[in-house]
């Protein structure tokens, strides 16, 4: 059965068995003399560092007892590692063209792991570098192997014939098996030489310089075509900086854009000055400062589900910047590749961000996969981030949601401080939302949602079961708005809900009318104490702690709710993030008493609402699936946007008009 295709692009690496070295780019003639490496999708492998060398020896070791299998599959070999899906991080280690086996951080017992591949059962078997065990039947995941301790933790199973059939693990009185090898690929044959990084350097020299050339054309061809001011967005990570380089060679010194989220590893912010100091750049920087660390106790942790950080910290400050240094338009380099997420290989060659549309956008390396990468820069013996060199697989905010549970050990081997910090928010919001200490060790805050992988890690728990409602409710309690639905009534064709404090109060009332335009009602106040909504399809009542909507029958009424949910909110959690502001079209929005205060001049476009980190993240993501039951109803299809088009048009008339003629 052909293996389904997830990824809508994929790489492929080339291994001469002849040198036994990866290859790049084979030149035609030499394509069917090399083997292609097989490889999980999209196949992105890098190549390895001294210190995955180092975890690599010590897993081995942990599982078998001895570095034997070390010795004679790694050491002093060239070696790659392909990350693949896992609880938490997993390569595929290759050398001599095999996947031998992978390595692994196994979050529970918080030690890197090696689990051999059938390639590398094959092989460690008859060469007698592992233990055995043989079994008189059919293997099958979870059978218990009778059988005398070997003295190490993982053994290969065979079966009467010799034949390699799967792995087991040391139990009580025996082994169990853990894995059931069922494809048995061929063993790639290679001449066995012991190559090394200068080898692969020499041998891809040619490769290296056809993707060279080929990116240099395509930047000095764009830019010929727009002949913009050109700014690098500058990370400090890898991808960035090769980019760079890059363009160094094809249009020569660049202005170099870095954004500072105030949740930096020391490192990375070095390496930016380093490098701009190295070639002489001017650096403008993009700056966040204490946004996240105020809006966390709002917000509560961010999630891969839920990252209202990265509005905030990063597409705020970058779009406040790049309109005030470039509103006429500039030619905006940065360091995607297609390998990196599936969104990115999606992504077109040339693009504009529809927050930041005067920023022509283009990555150079977008087909560039990591071995190119890191050859490109040992070549050029490019200044990259030292943190790659203690094995960190990733850069970027220090406590990203999306980072594994292994780079967070990192973080706190280098930086105690910084990691002491963010488990101090943790520990507060543990204990708010009734959480075990596993919520924490095991990354379960990473996910807002009840998601799969959430379930998988939590279900390794005894006595612990995801409440996602409690969890939800106590975000909104416990966070410093406080405003959360308590009680929820469908009847007669209406809904109640019931909120844990007062709506509207004499400061917030008149902020509230403002908003008849963006709500396209009226809004009318019945008493002190009563104010009613009145659009279209819906009329809403809001009298003290409650709201009444009637009817609810349609989605346009369920909508007419959310949009005065999303003003309520606004108008009580205000963050003062100021994207209300950047990005109204006629600037027609203030903040007074920090309550956004759309006034004179608002044409009711709703680009606020859009772009307002409360209404979009907390209301769309906590607040809206309590009310209708469903943590999942943010993806509902009647949710209103603005219309691509009129945002872009709207957004690039508040450009021309801030820009001097």
């Amino acid at each position: 059965m052909v293996p389904r295709r997830i990824w809508p692009k994929t790489t492929k690496i080339y291994w001469d068995p002849d040198y036994d070295i990866p290859v790049i780019k084979p030149r035609h003639e030499q394509v069917d003399l090399f083997y292609v490496i097989r490889l999980t999708e999209p196949g992105d492998a890098r190549p390895g560092f001294p210190r995955d060398y180092e975890r690599l020896r010590r897993s081995i070791v942990y599982e078998f007892g001895t570095d034997k299998l070390y010795k004679e599959l790694f050491e002093n070999r060239f070696i790659l590692l392909n990350k693949v899906p896992h609880w938490d991080q997993m390569w595929e280690v290759i050398s001599s063209g095999n996947v031998w086996g992978q390595l692994y951080y196994d979050p529970f017992s918080t030690v890197w792991r090696f689990r051999l591949t059938y390639s590398g059962a094959y092989y460690a078997y008859a060469n007698g570098v592992v233990e055995s065990v043989m079994i008189d039947e059919k293997p099958r995941k979870g059978y218990h192997i009778a059988s005398k301790d070997r003295g190490t933790r993982q053994v290969v199973v065979v079966d009467k014939q010799g034949e390699v059939v799967g792995l087991a693990e040391k139990a009580d009185k025996g082994y169990i098996v853990t894995k059931v090898f069922r494809a048995r690929k061929p063993l790639v044959e290679t001449s066995n030489r012991r190559s090394n990084l200068e080898d692969v350097l020499k041998y891809n020299e040619e490769g290296l310089e056809q993707y060279k050339n080929s990116s240099v054309k395509f930047l000095r061809k764009l830019h010929d075509r727009h002949p913009l001011p050109i700014v690098v967005s500058y990370s400090g990570g890898k991808d960035s900086l090769v980019a760079l380089h890059l363009t160094l060679e094809a249009l020569g010194e660049p202005i170099l854009l870095f954004n500072d989220t105030g949740l930096e590893m020391p490192d990375t912010v070095r390496n930016v000055e380093l490098v701009a100091e190295k070639y002489g750049l001017r650096l403008v920087k993009a700056e966040a400062r204490d946004t996240f660390w105020k809006a966390v106790w709002s917000y509560g942790p961010p999630g891969k589900d839920y990252r209202w950080c990265c509005k905030i910290a990063k597409l705020i400050p970058i779009a406040r910047v790049s309109r005030a240094k470039w509103s006429s338009g500039a030619l905006n380099i940065v360091g995607q590749r297609a390998y990196e997420s599936i969104d990115r290989a999606k992504s077109p060659a040339i693009w504009r961000n529809r927050w930041i549309p005067h920023l022509l956008s283009t990555s150079p390396i977008q087909e560039w996969n990591q071995l190119v990468e890191w050859l490109y820069i040992l070549k050029y013996k490019l200044p990259y981030n030292p943190l790659y060199d203690v094995g960190f697989e990733r850069l970027g905010c220090y406590m990203c949601p999306a980072s594994t549970l292994a780079e967070f050990s990192e973080v706190e081997r280098i930086c105690p401080n910084l990691w002491s910090k963010w488990l101090t928010v943790l520990e507060y919001w543990r204990e708010k939302l009734n959480c075990p200490a596993e919520w924490i060790k095991l990354g379960l805050w990473r996910w807002l949602t009840p998601a799969v992988a959430k379930h998988r890690i939590a279900k390794q728990l005894k006595g612990y079961v995801i409440d996602w409602k409690a969890e939800y409710r106590a975000r909104l309690i416990e966070n410093n708005i406080k405003l959360a639905p308590l009680n929820v009534k469908c009847e007669k064709n209406s809904l109640t809900i019931i909120f844990t404090k007062k709506l509207l109060n004499e400061h917030t009332r008149k902020a509230f009318k403002s908003y008849s335009r963006i709500l396209k009602a009226k809004i009318l106040e019945e008493s002190s104490e009563v104010v009613i909504v009145e659009t279209k399809y819906t009329q809403i009542l809001i009298r003290d702690k409650v709201l009444e909507i009637s009817p609810y029958i349609t989605s346009e009424n369920l909508e007419d709710m959310v949009d005065v949910i999303k003003i309520l909110y606004r108008l009580h959690g205000c963050t003062r993030c100021g994207s209300c502001v950047l990005w109204c079209p006629f600037k027609a929005i203030r903040l007074v008493e920090q309550i956004p205060f759309p006034g004179i001049g608002c044409s009711g476009c709703r680009i606020c609402l859009e772009v307002c980190p409360i209404a979009e993240m907390l209301v769309e993501r906590v607040v809206l699936p309590l009310i209708l039951n469903d943590p999942g109803s943010w993806k509902r299809s009647s949710r209103r946007r603005v219309p691509e088009e009129y945002k872009m048009l709207v957004i690039i008339r508040s450009i021309n008009e801030a820009t001097p003629s």
